[in-house]
């Protein structure tokens, strides 16, 4: 993943200001004759609106370039304010530096386990491996995980797992697992063929909605396939049948 430098943000302003800046003092040297030097003094309090008065008397020509360099001038400046009261508003600069983090903690992954979906199960993956201090990455696109992602200040990645990509951000090449813990059997099925397109040496864990789905994602590669309900479903039946067993 290519990291852009808020900084970035300014290059058309820069350039503007540079275009300015540039025809601004050649307007003067060319019209009123003047020097390098005051001739870009005057360009500097023109666009800045200090105020000063004209370094030298100029005529009327010279006065109309004046009055277009101020509309211009002025207009770039405010745009690039504009530009810097973005950047500060929505904390580009804390985001880079917040991305450029994780960029480094994805690339001194080894080893690792990518989740796949931050739902219930999901979660009490994270909560397991948290314990046993499992290293790990989550994936998730959905606003409500990314969320609580953040909040609890999770290693992980935002987009689609089953893209090529995303996969490669999570460093899947270098990872010893995958469980798929997402909410929908078809993007299940897509995750784990693309996870094991790319290792075919992963161990893949694959959560199955319905049983009919089981057989469809150890196809696609899946080592092991669970399905929450028909655990829950027998697990319930057999307390309700054996009320001593623990």
């Amino acid at each position: 993943m290519r990291l852009e430098h808020p900084l970035r943000r300014f290059r058309l302003a820069a350039i503007l200001l540079a275009i300015v800046i540039t025809v601004g003092v050649t307007g003067y040297m060319v019209i009123d004759g003047w020097s390098l030097l005051d001739s870009f003094y005057m360009v500097i309090i023109t666009i800045s609106t200090v105020g000063y008065t004209e370094v030298h008397a100029q005529g009327t020509t010279g006065r109309l370039f004046t009055s277009g360099l101020i509309v211009v001038g002025v207009g770039t400046m405010l745009y690039g304010f504009g530009v810097f009261a973005e950047t500060l508003a929505d904390n580009a600069f804390g985001r880079y530096r917040r991305d450029r983090q994780l960029q480094r903690d994805l690339n001194h992954l080894r080893d690792h386990f990518i989740i796949c979906g931050y739902g219930r199960i999901g979660t009490q993956v994270v909560a397991e491996f948290e314990e046993h201090r499992v290293p790990y990455v989550v994936i998730d696109q959905t606003e409500e995980a990314l969320e609580r992602i953040r909040a609890e200040g999770r290693l992980h990645i935002e987009g689609d797992a089953s893209k090529e990509e995303v996969l490669k951000q999570a460093g899947i090449e270098r990872a010893k697992g995958l469980v798929s813990a997402v909410d929908s059997d078809e993007r299940a099925v897509y995750i784990v063929l693309a996870a094991r397109a790319f290792n075919p040496n992963l161990y893949i864990v694959a959560r199955a909605g319905r049983p009919d789905s089981i057989r469809r994602l150890e196809l696609a590669g899946a080592t092991r396939t669970i399905s929450p309900y028909v655990m829950a479903g027998h697990r319930m039946a057999l307390l309700a049948i054996r009320p001593a067993m623990v």
